[in-house]
């Protein structure tokens, strides 16, 4: 057998035993889901994208998707969206069924990778732009973006255009345009990848501390394991379309539930080995590499 190993063991190596597939009320079983995702699958062509997707997501919770590229995260998000129509399955947002409805019909919002801000248009009316189509008042609308433009720290930018403006704060107006509406959900795809390390670092704390504030439930999509890790109260790992393990970022890093989570990580040792002896309390297995070790049963 195969064993993802915490790299920095103590002595006692632990095997990671399997996690369950669907992500439950971030640990509150008492709790409605405020997302819940079933059995949700998505064909291109006769090409399964996303395969029989389960999940429950929190309200306020910081959720994170990880996974490398094509494996169905973004797909799965824009189904979410609206953006895209299931093959199979559905999703409820608070309690209520979004099949049929049109993205502008739904309690969401996304930012995507590219930012898509308008070139032509100056700060205060890129984030504006989706006030004005709803035609709300203009005084509320001023008062609206002046509040989100202070909550991402983009006061004093509103007569800017956005070439004027640099990668992070060019981030901060698609967040802010994203926000503006207050969506019950922010939809979050790839929103780090553009920026240098340094930036990204500090961007992720501003994340948390606006959606701390906000108490918006945030969905990010991500390829970066070091973002999903610092970003989310929870971690859904997806490969070829499938969760291949959810929990806490400690639970996933420590306790890979196969070889692929292990390999993605990029932090664990692989032995193989065989069980010897099996108790209620642990396996006993024979490794060629570092001996006899413990691990809990599976």
């Amino acid at each position: 057998m195969t064993i993802p190993v915490n790299k920095s063991g103590d002595g006692t190596q632990d095997q990671a035993g399997p996690e369950p597939v669907r992500a439950s009320n971030g640990g509150n079983a008492n709790t409605e889901p405020f997302v819940r995702i079933e059995n949700l699958s998505k064909q291109f062509d006769g090409v399964t994208v996303v395969d029989g997707v389960d999940l429950d997501i929190s309200q306020g919770e910081l959720f994170a998707i990880l996974g490398g590229s094509g494996c169905g995260k973004t797909t799965l998000l824009r189904m979410l969206a609206g953006f895209e129509t299931p093959s199979a399955g559905r999703i409820l947002i608070d309690g209520i069924d979004m099949s049929g409805l049109a993205p502008y019909q739904r309690p969401v919002n996304m930012m995507v990778q590219s930012y898509a801000v308008f070139p032509h248009m100056t700060v205060e009316n890129n984030v504006a732009y989706g006030l004005r189509k709803e035609g709300i008042d203009k005084a509320r609308i001023g008062e609206q973006v002046a509040q989100i433009l202070s909550l991402v720290q983009l006061s004093g930018y509103e007569k800017r255009k956005p070439h004027q403006l640099s990668g992070g704060q060019l981030q901060r107006v698609a967040l802010a345009r994203a926000l503006v509406k207050k969506p019950k959900v922010l939809l979050l795809d790839e929103p780090l990848a553009a920026l240098d390390k340094k930036l990204r670092q500090r961007t992720q704390f501003e994340l948390m501390n606006i959606q701390h504030e906000l108490g918006i439930t945030f969905v990010v999509v991500t390829h970066d394991q070091e973002e999903a890790m610092n970003l989310a109260t929870r971690i859904a790992v997806m490969d070829e379309g499938k969760f291949v393990q959810m929990g806490t970022p400690t639970h996933v890093y420590e306790s890979p539930s196969n070889r692929f989570v292990a390999d993605f990580f990029g932090t664990m040792n692989m032995f193989e080995g065989n069980v010897t002896a099996i108790t209620n309390q642990y396996l006993l297995i024979d490794t060629v590499d570092i001996g006899v070790i413990k691990a809990p049963p599976t």
